[in-house]
């Protein structure tokens, strides 16, 4: 989820990606210890790995996935005749 966010890289190792979050975050642990629990709890149940919901999700105008993948799909899809 953190690549699909553009928060860390597609090939950024796991130890990298924590200190790259952890960066981005203030030095505060119930802070940390949020982000980490709804950022999992937002890929369970929407930014689902095989099968995002981005329909559902409210990051979509901050999120690379959305903005590069779904959007251009979007807009070449044929629309339905008025």
């Amino acid at each position: 989820m953190s690549i699909r966010l553009g928060l860390i890289g597609p090939k950024v190792s796991a130890d990298a990606a924590h200190n790259l979050l952890q960066a981005l975050l203030p030095n505060d642990a119930q802070i940390i210890h949020n982000f980490h629990k709804d950022l999992l709890r937002h890929g369970q149940r929407v930014c689902v790995y095989d099968l995002p919901r981005c329909s559902k999700c409210v990051l979509t105008d901050l999120c690379d996935y959305y903005q590069k993948v779904v959007l251009p799909k979007r807009a070449t899809r044929p629309q339905p005749p008025a």
